[in-house]
């Protein structure tokens, strides 16, 4: 879900300019006043949407797509301020390096990282596991219909990606439908972004790909049950 304060600089976009007025601050002024409290909305807006903005937009472009600009931004956001902005407060002009320099070169690593843990993850939301997964989905069509679920391996090797992950994640797993969101989501055609959608939307459309899954093992378990 969208970071409070990248929602607020979203809000805030369209108001007057101060480019002028914070372009002007030298890299340690621009450290101190954005880590400071109470924090300065203007200065927050000014530093995320046209500081950061040449490399932030490489990123999205080439490393690690986003859904929307919110989602980047949220994703910098929290890089940045994680451990009371520990990034921002590391940067001490080493070799020369503007601040600038510094922020591109460690956003850049933690979103190259963050790539690979993420492809990691769904990863192994499509490797078959052990029999006691296969015991879980029979329990799992088990409660909605008495048919032969013996052959579930097969059915559920049948299932495409999408279902796959949904019945791993949610009902091998036990995830809650807003936890395994960011991962389903990418499966689900849906023209909104998971960062724009209401959690009560998120959980009702989910409910109803799992749905569909479930019924498509079903499926696949008649048919090999004509075919056996």
């Amino acid at each position: 879900m969208v970071h409070p304060q990248v929602r607020y600089i979203f809000q805030k976009m369209k108001i007057s300019d101060n480019s002028d007025k914070y372009a002007s601050l030298s890299d340690q002024e621009l450290i101190e006043k954005l880590t400071a409290t109470p924090v300065d909305e203007k200065l927050h807006t000014y530093f995320f949407t046209k500081k950061c903005k040449q490399f932030l937009r490489y990123i999205s472009s080439n490393i690690y797509p986003c859904e929307s600009e919110k989602q980047l931004w949220g994703e910098f956001y929290e890089f940045l301020s994680k451990d009371n902005w520990a990034v921002m407060r590391n940067w001490k002009n080493k070799n020369g390096a503007t601040l600038y320099t510094y922020l591109a070169y460690c956003t850049t690593n933690h979103f190259i990282h963050k790539k690979l843990v993420d492809k990691k993850e769904q990863e192994q939301y499509l490797v078959p596991s052990s029999q006691n997964m296969y015991e879980q989905l029979a329990e799992f069509i088990e409660e909605e219909e008495d048919v032969q679920i013996y052959p579930i391996k097969e059915a559920f090797d049948m299932l495409n990606k999408r279902d796959q992950v949904i019945l791993r994640m949610l009902v091998i797993d036990g995830h809650s439908a807003l936890d395994a969101a960011p991962v389903i989501w990418k499966y689900i055609k849906n023209n909104k972004p998971l960062d724009e959608m209401e959690p009560k939307r998120v959980q009702c459309t989910i409910a109803m790909a799992k749905h569909r899954a479930q019924l498509a093992l079903l499926n696949n378990l008649k048919q090999i049950s004509k075919i056996n």
